[in-house]
C-alpha cells in the first residue's frame, strides 16, 4: 500500500516521514513556525542523557530529517501569528527517541517561552511522568550554558530571568486545580485510566494566549477502566478523520506511525520500518529481529508496531 499524499510538496523526500495518519498543516505555516527555533535550540544546548545506538551521552542531539519535519509541523504558526495547533498526538513505536524529544520540547518551551511561562511534564503515574522531566534535568546540568541560566531542584527547572518554571506532576487530577500552563508534555497517554487529568491540564490552560498540549505515546488497549474508548484511542480516531478530510479541526494535529496496512506481516521488517521511522538508527533492528521471537504478537504489535489491541490478550485488526 503507498504511502498518501501529504500536504507537503517535499515529505516524501525524507527517510520515515510521512508517518501513516498526518493531520494537515500549510507549509506557509510551517514555514513561519518555532520548528526550526526549537531544533536550533536543541542542538546548541541539549545533550544525550544516556549512551545509546544512535549517540555517546554528553554528545549534542542531533535531529534526524523526520524529527524535523515533526516539529515544523507540531510547532506551526497561522498566519495571524499565534501557534496553529492547542493539543497533539504524537504515536511512534517504543525506543524512537520520544522522550529525548519531549524533555528538548520543554526546555526549549521553558527557555524559549513567555514571561512566567509554566511547563509541565504529566503521565498516569508520577513515576512515568518523571521520565521525560528527568531526561530534561539531566540535559540541564550536562550543558554549561543551561547550566548557568537555568536552576534545578528535584521536581522543578526554573528560568530566574523570566519567572518561568518547569515541573513534573503526578497523576492525581484534584490536585492540579489553580495552575496556567502554556506547554504540557503529557507522556503515554495510552496509560491514562481515564480523562480526567488531561481535560484538568486543557482547562487550565485557557487563560494563555499559546497553550499547547502535546501527547507523546504509543499505542495501546482501546478500551479504559469503564469500558468505553480510552482518551488516547478517543484521540488517535478523532486525528484520523482529521488526516482524512472527514473532519476538519486546525487547532489539533496528530503524527501516528503504524504499518500501512492493519493486517500486515508483524514479522516483516518491511512493518517494523513503518512504525519505526528510526529504524537502524534509534531502533535496533537485530533487537526487533529477537523479539518478535520471544513476544506475544499483540505485545510486539502494541510496543514495536504502534498498533492498537482490542485487549491485553488479544489483537484484531478489523475496526482500525
Amino acid at each position: 500500500m503507498s504511502p498518501p499524499s501529504t500536504n507537503s510538496s517535499n515529505a516524501a523526500t525524507v527517510d520515515g516521514w510521512p508517518p501513516r495518519w498526518l493531520t494537515p498543516v500549510p507549509d506557509e505555516d510551517q514555514a513561519r513556525g518555532d520548528g526550526g527555533l526549537f531544533v536550533d535550540f536543541g542542538e546548541a544546548v541539549c545533550r544525550v542523557d544516556k549512551d545509546s545506538l544512535a549517540s555517546r551521552a554528553g554528545a549534542l542531539i542531533a535531529f534526524r530529517p523526520w524529527q524535523r519535519r515533526l516539529f515544523a509541523h507540531l510547532l506551526a504558526r497561522r498566519a495571524d501569528g499565534r501557534y496553529r495547533h492547542r493539543q497533539a498526538l504524537v504515536g511512534v513505536a517504543r525506543k524512537n527517541g520520544k522522550s529525548g524529544k519531549g524533555s528538548t520540547l520543554g526546555l526549549g518551551g521553558l527557555v524559549l517561552g513567555p514571561e512566567g511561562g509554566e511547563v509541565y511534564s504529566c503521565a498516569a503515574d508520577k513515576q512515568q511522568a518523571r521520565i521525560v522531566f528527568d531526561t530534561a534535568r539531566r540535559m540541564v546540568k550536562m550543558d554549561p550554558e543551561l547550566s548557568e541560566v537555568l536552576k534545578v531542584y528535584r521536581d522543578a527547572i526554573e528560568l530566574p530571568r523570566t519567572g518561568s518554571v518547569y515541573r513534573v506532576l503526578s497523576a492525581e487530577a484534584f490536585t492540579k486545580e489553580g495552575l496556567n500552563p502554556h506547554l504540557v508534555i503529557f507522556d503515554e497517554v495510552h496509560a491514562q485510566p481515564n480523562r480526567e487529568l488531561w481535560d484538568v491540564m486543557a482547562l487550565a490552560m485557557g487563560a494563555r494566549v499559546e497553550p499547547l498540549m502535546v501527547g507523546i505515546t504509543t499505542a495501546g488497549v482501546r478500551t479504559d477502566q469503564t469500558g468505553q474508548d480510552s482518551l488516547c484511542y478517543g484521540m488517535y480516531q478523532h486525528g484520523k478523520r482529521v488526516a482524512s478530510g472527514e473532519v476538519a479541526d486546525p487547532g489539533f494535529f496528530m503524527a501516528w506511525w503504524e504499518p500501512w496496512k492493519a493486517d500486515a506481516d508483524h514479522r516483516d521488517p518491511a512493518t517494523w520500518r513503518e512504525a519505526n521511522p528510526g529504524l537502524a538508527d534509534l531502533v535496533d533492528a537485530e533487537d526487533l529481529a529477537s523479539a518478535v521471537l520471544r513476544t506475544p504478537e499483540n505485545e510486539f504489535r502494541t510496543k514495536r508496531c504502534n498498533q492498537w489491541v482490542a485487549t491485553e490478550q488479544a489483537w484484531f485488526p478489523a475496526g482500525l
